[in-house]
């Protein structure tokens, strides 16, 4: 199991096979601007799985430090009103 693949899964709220198949899309289509999306990535949950996985194969470190991101803000906070 993929860690790229299971956290796109439980953000975009979708199951391993379905993030691990817009991975593998996302992948084929290798940046291509006007590829043709599967229509059960055009909305929903899909959607959300398929911009995740196309963010994670074309900008790596965007999605990995985006991510680190997220989760260092609450901690960021906590420190600053305990050493206020």
């Amino acid at each position: 199991m993929s860690l790229t693949v299971t956290t796109i899964a439980k953000l975009s709220g979708v199951d391993y096979q379905t993030a691990k198949r817009a991975c593998d899309l996302a992948g084929a289509f290798d940046g291509e601007v006007h590829a043709e999306v599967p229509d059960e990535f055009t909305y929903g949950a899909g959607a959300r799985c398929y911009a995740l996985a196309t963010i994670a194969e074309t900008r790596v470190a965007l999605f990995w430090g985006g991510l680190i991101a997220i989760a260092a803000l609450p901690v960021l906070a906590l420190v600053k009103v305990l050493h206020g």
